[in-house]
């Protein structure tokens, strides 16, 4: 089987520009849905179709004659509905908006309240899944993005939460290397088909990446504000129960629990047991480490 008209939903976010670009450097037909229709930052060689994504008519006409549908959106609980105008459409893989933390291969990740959406989109592929094939793509925390918004390691000099001593390691993977794991997948369907694909760039602690950010960086000096995963947790469904505008900040204390709380607990390190050979990622040793947060 092989694919080259590719859709794709929510182009425009922290991920979605590389996806669109890795599409179209292999040579794939791109179709980007947009409910604005704006997507000027995006690659000219990309065709853009204006949708609404509250009416199925529109989605399902938007659709017709692709092959992959990729959802990069950020509501996850939307999915269903996209993936029935996709069953609709002849659509004939679909790839949710997954990209992250271990939810299909591990149960304590998947129970944090964040993920719900992403939950509920699985078992409704699964359940299509003779209608409908689908490709599940972890990547654990976006290595690159990680680093430049201060999630594992702050480098414009606020603090860095450094979580339980910060010794154990967690898979990471650059924005490129996501966009390649989609090519990859497109271009082995039959051995992705219906299952998760675990991608990494590199398995590194944050001890690791503040060594190296205080070497190859003259100046910084990396203030460390030493965190407890597991008062995290508390903290986070503490805020959840508030609710108002600790709701916000309670999610982004499950996401990041489900980064860096203990990788036997929340699975969140695949070394040695990652399709990153099928795919065609190649890991990073010390130097290329280096020489990326050299650049950051």
């Amino acid at each position: 089987m092989s694919y080259q008209k590719i859709a794709i939903a929510g182009a425009t976010g922290n991920l979605g520009p590389t996806i669109v670009q890795s599409l179209i450097d292999a040579g794939f037909d791109v179709t980007i849905l947009s409910q604005s229709g704006k997507t000027n930052n995006l690659p000219s060689a990309a065709k853009t179709v204006k949708v609404d994504y509250s009416s199925q008519t529109s989605l399902i006409d938007a659709l017709r004659g692709q092959d992959v549908f990729i959802s990069a959106v950020p509501k996850h609980d939307s999915q269903p509905a996209l993936i029935d105008a996709a069953i609709a459409a002849g659509v004939k893989r679909f790839i949710p908006s997954e990209f992250g933390s271990n939810i299909s291969g591990n149960a304590k990740a998947a129970a944090l309240p964040i993920f719900k959406g992403k939950v509920v989109t699985q078992d409704y592929l699964k359940q299509k899944s003779s209608e409908i094939s689908y490709t599940l793509i972890v990547t654990g925390l976006f290595l690159d993005w990680g680093m430049q918004a201060g999630f594992s390691v702050n480098l414009k000099g606020g603090p860095t939460r450094v979580f339980d001593g910060g010794d154990d390691k967690h898979s990471m993977t650059l924005l490129n290397d996501i966009g390649q794991a989609v090519v990859g997948v497109l271009k082995h369907p039959e051995e992705t088909k219906n299952r998760a694909v675990y991608v990494q760039s590199a398995a590194v602690s944050q001890n690791e990446l503040i060594e190296i950010a205080e070497k190859v960086k003259p100046g910084v000096k990396i203030d460390r504000q030493d965190t407890s995963v597991e008062q995290l947790l508390k903290d986070s469904y503490k805020q959840l129960e508030q609710g108002g505008d600790q709701v916000g900040a309670a999610m982004i204390g499950f996401i990041v629990v489900s980064i860096f709380g203990d990788s036997k607990e929340y699975g969140n390190v695949w070394s040695g047991k990652n399709d990153n050979g099928l795919l065609g990622i190649e890991e990073l040793g010390k130097g290329d480490l280096e020489k990326l947060i050299a650049g950051l």
